[in-house]
């Protein structure tokens, strides 16, 4: 399968696709990215896409496009309109020559790489300059992070199998993500010419903070990345280091899927012995995030969610260090960033 049929089954490909094909659309319905509302709209709108405007997207345009996808996603319940619509064949075979088209840009090139070492950022987000919260950013020692997090895992599967057994047909939310949200693991991206750090812009389930600092991150040594291009990759690493988690995600995972699975993710606690860091590529992103990735050697499945685009996670944070020349960067009243 190529990339671009690849974007075709996740629905934040999909999505992304979509956004740049309304912002090249010569149909009304689809000026300035208004969002068509019914199938008849949304099939006219892309049936009208200038393909050749979208070589003349500059980067900027192109992460708007898919900062808008990276922002509507939710892994805790149903999918929205504009997911059920995108998904239908007629409006799939519509979005496979935009994929193709923004694939080739030169300002996509970059999309499968594995991390840039020599280019990295943390960014912290604040609502104001005089946030109490704003402090200078230090990289804690890593300590029993990851176990501290494992053991809080088991503790919480347990206590929805409690729930699952005073009540099976209970529905009950809770923790949706798969990443490692544990204490001493760092999440870095890299700068571009145009954006001071990826993050910046490629948030999910974004606060909507305008104030941010950014830090230079410098990476030592050689440092054992895993790099997801792919929801295979994915997999590939739920698969080697399963932790069973079908009670807590029995609901999130039934909204946002639509199944009911015996759901895995990693054991960050068992990764970080052959990894000292885990990267999620741009392609990766816009191919595996939200959809039922069945485990080869498991019997169950697993789903990513939580995970921004070109962000990676040190697991082992010896690796980095924050540089002291922070930048504060604001967004404006069009939601773009610069500079302070």
């Amino acid at each position: 399968m190529d990339t671009a049929s690849a974007l075709m089954g996740s629905p934040r490909g999909r999505f992304f696709c979509a956004n740049i094909g309304y912002a090249c659309s010569r149909h009304e319905q689809a000026s300035g990215y208004s969002r068509p509302r019914t199938v008849g709209d949304v099939i006219d709108a892309l049936a009208n896409v200038d393909i050749e405007a979208i070589a003349a997207l500059s980067e900027m345009d192109i992460l708007d496009g898919l900062a808008y996808a990276v922002d509507c996603a939710r892994y805790w319940q149903p999918p929205d309109d504009d997911d059920i619509m995108f998904v239908r064949p007629e409006v799939v075979e519509l979005l496979l020559p935009i994929a193709r088209a923004v694939l080739a840009s030169p300002h996509t090139q970059w999309w499968a790489e594995p991390v840039d070492l020599v280019n990295q950022r943390i960014v912290q987000k604040y609502d104001r300059t005089d946030d109490p919260e704003v402090t200078p950013l230090h990289i804690r020692q890593f300590e029993d992070g990851l176990e501290q997090w494992r053991a809080h895992t088991l503790d919480y599967e347990a206590t929805f199998v409690e729930y699952l057994k005073a009540d099976p047909d209970r529905q009950i939310g809770g923790e949706w993500w798969s990443i490692p949200a544990a204490n001493g693991v760092y999440d870095t991206s890299r700068a571009r010419d145009v954006l001071g750090a990826i993050e910046l812009m490629l948030v999910e389930d974004n606060p909507g903070s305008s104030i941010a600092h950014v830090w230079p991150v410098s990476v030592h040594g050689t440092p054992r990345v895993y790099k997801i291009t792919s929801p295979a990759d994915w997999a590939y690493l739920v698969d080697t280091y399963p932790l069973a988690v079908p009670a807590s995600r029995r609901h999130v995972w039934h909204e946002t899927t639509g199944e009911y699975r015996d759901w895995f993710i990693p054991d960050w606690s068992k990764v970080v012995i052959d990894y000292d860091a885990v990267h999620l590529s741009m392609i990766g992103y816009l191919t595996t995030p939200g959809v039922t990735i069945p485990l080869p050697r498991n019997s169950g499945a697993t789903v990513l969610a939580g995970w921004n685009p070109d962000t990676t996670f040190w697991l082992n944070n010896c690796f980095i260090t924050v540089d002291d020349n922070m930048t504060e960067w604001q967004q404006d009243a069009e939601s773009l960033w610069a500079p302070v």
